[in-house]
């Protein structure tokens, strides 16, 4: 199975989407990540509000370090194909409308990730 396809499952099962307005901020993160000491990476903005990575647990369990050279290139073309998607950008915009807290699983959203169903 290629890294892509480990990464994409991986995401799809366990990973969490949190807006907060306060902090004009949406951050993909694992579903069991604590929020210290963990390698955050802004993989892009739609408006004024960053999208940030949370990559912490998942390279625990998956052994895929973000930043090393052999991945990085792959991993950042992924998750940026992914938050420019035309329906997940939709998605994104109706966060920043609705301008509430929230905090979804991906895998309750998924059909607002196409990317990540091919």
């Amino acid at each position: 199975m290629s890294v892509r396809n480990v990464i994409k499952n991986y995401v799809k099962e366990y990973y969490e989407i949190s807006y907060n307005p306060k902090q004009k901020q949406i951050i993909l993160h694992d579903e069991f990540e604590t929020y210290s000491s963990r390698n955050y990476i802004d993989i892009g903005r739609v408006g004024r509000i960053k999208i940030t990575l949370c990559w912490g647990k998942i390279e625990e369990v998956t052994g895929i370090q973000y930043h090393h050279k052999e991945f990085q290139s792959e991993l950042s073309k992924l998750f940026f194909e992914i938050i420019t998607e035309k329906k997940t950008k939709e998605f994104f915009n109706l966060l920043l409308v609705e301008n509430i807290p929230v905090n979804l699983e991906f895998k309750d959203v998924i059909d607002e990730f196409p990317l990540l169903n091919d």
